[in-house]
């Protein structure tokens, strides 16, 4: 049978769906690009925005003439399927399967139930195993994918104790569970063999890595040392961090550890002490500066990129200059900003002073203006050198790659075999750098343009 499947939000999502699209394989299961032919139409979901919801049942609206064409089933699978499993299966009687994050695994059962029964398989209780297990028999991408895994992600932890007032990760994703080292290890060593040098773990904070487990479980810092000992990983990365249990043991591992690439991603959602407090960040400014200090003593060029979110309860214009100070210090290399989106249930959404939405937009075209001169500032003092770029896919005439501080580079393929180049690190000079202009959603950087050396 065929499947489409359509993924929105974080490198989380984009990992879970990696591990669908692998599960369906391995049940024989045939991917498509595009609704038109499928048999099973899969949306993979993001809660993170206020509108996630509306955008799923509009996108539901859309699958509907393939559903009734093909005798299709639509299945909803991820936060917003976790977190609004009652108003979907309530409000929309043309949803054949809804089940959470911690139910990926049963994804072949799941459908085999939904494509034999007339009602709604639904499947949204939390995982009571204390445990956190992914099966290596279904780690995407499976080799008949024909997807190389140049830059494979590694969950090593999910879900969230922090409780920030404005995010619902914790209601989407449930409370911290770590996987063993044994399996992440046995893991980094399944994409070695497939090819890959570099590597990034993924967590909802991964500087938590392990505090769910006894006093003799690794830290986050002592899984870095391990998966540094595989000789033939170039490149270590992770996201991402919480500043406020950022440690200086982590800040010593970029000391220890050469392959930790030279960049950090470290949300701060505002530089404001007043907002931090509210949004109960349990940092200020100066203990976030702080920390990055304890960087940049051990790797001066680290490249940092952030989180930030505008007009959040109570934020006045003096609070939002805070936040342009702070970005005016740090010199992001990029920044993700949107405004505030209230999530069900989360503490936020009690708060009175609410910031004006015209207010909120002008605030975010100001923080876009000021890092797309930051980013190309930066950008520019890069023209004429020469980086490591580790190559990862090629497209539109071009072949693709990063730097170790993360900024995307991109060559001609003109005279080039791209498979030639692809999982590899080599050499690049910089000729010339691509802007961007600010835009009403999160502003990625600056790419780069080079040529082979």
């Amino acid at each position: 049978m065929k499947v489409y499947l359509q993924t929105w939000g974080c490198q989380m999502n984009a990992a879970d769906s990696l591990r669908m699209e692998a599960l369906l394989i391995h049940h024989k299961y045939t991917l498509v690009d595009a609704p038109d032919n499928a048999d099973i139409m899969l949306l993979n979901t993001c809660h993170i925005r206020e509108k996630a919801y509306h955008r799923v049942v509009s996108r539901i609206g859309e699958l509907i003439p393939f559903k009734e064409k093909n005798n299709a089933i639509i299945g909803i699978a991820g936060c917003v399927a976790q977190a609004e499993s009652k108003k979907l299966s309530e409000e929309s009687f043309d949803i054949d399967l809804i089940f959470g994050p911690d139910h990926i695994e049963e994804l072949p059962t799941l459908l085999e139930d939904a494509l034999k029964k007339k009602s709604l398989v639904k499947q949204v209780q939390w995982d009571k195993d204390p445990s956190y297990h992914i099966p290596i028999d279904v780690i995407p991408p499976l080799p008949e994918t024909g997807k190389t895994p140049w830059s494979p992600f590694i969950n090593i932890i999910k879900g969230c104790n922090n409780f920030c007032t404005f995010c619902v990760v914790p209601y989407t994703r449930g409370r911290e569970k770590s996987r063993s080292v044994e399996e992440i290890l046995g893991e980094v060593q399944y994409y070695i063999n497939r090819g890959s040098k570099e590597i990034t773990l993924l967590g909802q904070n991964v500087n938590s890595y392990g505090q769910d487990k006894s006093d003799d479980f690794s830290s986050f810092v002592e899984l870095l040392y391990q998966i540094s000992k595989f000789p033939e990983l170039k490149r270590l990365r992770f996201t991402t961090s919480n500043p406020h249990d950022f440690t200086q043991s982590l800040a010593q591992a970029f000391h220890d550890i050469p392959i930790l690439c030279d960049h950090f991603h470290l949300p701060v959602q505002s530089g404001s002490d007043h907002v931090l407090g509210r949004m109960k960040r349990q940092y200020t400014q100066d203990t976030y500066l702080q920390k990055v200090s304890w960087l940049k003593e051990f790797r001066p060029n680290m490249a940092f990129s952030t989180d930030i979110i505008v007009g959040f309860p109570g934020e006045t214009d003096a609070d939002f200059q805070e936040t342009l100070s702070l970005m005016e210090k740090m010199e992001y290399s990029f920044v993700f900003a949107f405004k505030y989106s209230p999530r069900k249930g989360t503490p936020a959404t009690r708060f009175k002073d609410t910031v004006d939405e015209k207010v909120q937009t002008q605030r975010l075209y100001d923080l876009f203006t000021l890092q797309n001169l930051i980013s190309c500032k930066k950008a520019e003092s890069e023209v004429n050198q020469i980086f490591d770029v580790y190559f990862l896919y090629a497209k539109y005439g071009y072949i693709y790659g990063r730097t170790s501080q993360s900024r995307l580079v991109k060559i001609s393929d003109q005279g080039l075999n791209p498979s030639e180049l692809l999982g590899k690190i080599l050499p690049v000079k910089i000729i010339d750098i691509h802007g961007a202009e600010p835009r009403q959603t999160s502003l990625n950087a600056i790419s780069l343009l080079g040529i082979l050396i």
